[in-house]
């Protein structure tokens, strides 16, 4: 398996490469000393196994997780225990407390080898499943809502909003969820996080700027840790 270390820190790097060239079925091609270089490594290149420091000066790793097109498998490293429950709520395989032990990194990468096997064995094995509609549960009732028709969903205290064109008109449908829920549901890689408050469906954006993309006229912002990512996924349209 292909791995990236992504820490700040260069005595941590210097530990988990030494691990992974002591483990025979891991290998390491790329390191990076931040989370905003990591994103810019993954869009262009892949990586089977990510190992994502938590805290980071520019994006923190839970950062990185969220606007991630593409997520591999990761495990997330830490000098504290407390980032354990976000780590499982954002999909890690295993979260490691520093200072990490081979015995324990070993177990984590056993695990995440008998994830991919698994994964291997199944039909159609790396083919994204394209959703073409979701359920939305709007008061009593199921909607069935087209996803190329969603323009952006905009998170509202404990409910989201999400906005989707109906003939000439736009629709907004609020629903009681959260956003990382909402993220969930929108598989396909037309859907991205701009803001801590909005993600949009980048096939409708009719303009854009480092901070700012424009759909259907209304002004959407582009968050401080998403600017890079944004402006180089549309320069690629």
């Amino acid at each position: 398996m292909d791995c990236l270390i992504v820490d700040d820190d260069i005595l941590a790097r210097k530990v988990l490469k030494r691990f992974i060239e002591q483990t025979d079925f891991l290998t390491s091609s790329k390191e990076c000393a931040s989370a905003i270089d990591a994103n810019r490594y993954l869009m262009t290149n892949s990586t089977d196994l990510l190992f994502l420091d938590v805290e980071m000066p520019g994006m923190t790793g839970l950062e990185l997780i969220s606007i991630l097109r593409e997520k591999p498998q990761i495990i997330l490293v830490s000098s504290k225990k407390e980032y354990a429950v976000d780590a499982f709520d954002n999909d890690a395989i295993d979260y490691l407390v520093k200072p990490v032990t081979y015995a324990r990194f070993l177990k984590a990468c056993q695990k995440a080898l008998q994830l991919r096997e698994e994964q291997l064995k199944k039909p159609n094995a790396g083919k994204p499943t394209e959703l073409q509609y979701i359920f939305l549960k709007v008061d009593a009732c199921w909607l069935k809502l087209q996803l190329v028709d969603v323009l952006y969903v905009q998170a509202l205290a404990d409910y989201v909003c999400i906005y989707a064109k109906a003939g000439n008109d736009i629709k907004r449908y609020v629903i009681h969820s959260t956003m990382k829920a909402v993220e969930k549901k929108l598989i396909g890689e037309n859907f991205v996080r701009v803001h801590r408050s909005f993600i949009v469906n980048i096939h409708n954006v009719s303009s854009f700027s480092s901070d700012t993309l424009f759909i259907a006229d209304t002004q959407v912002p582009v968050g401080i840790t998403y600017k890079n990512t944004i402006v180089q996924l549309m320069s690629k349209m």
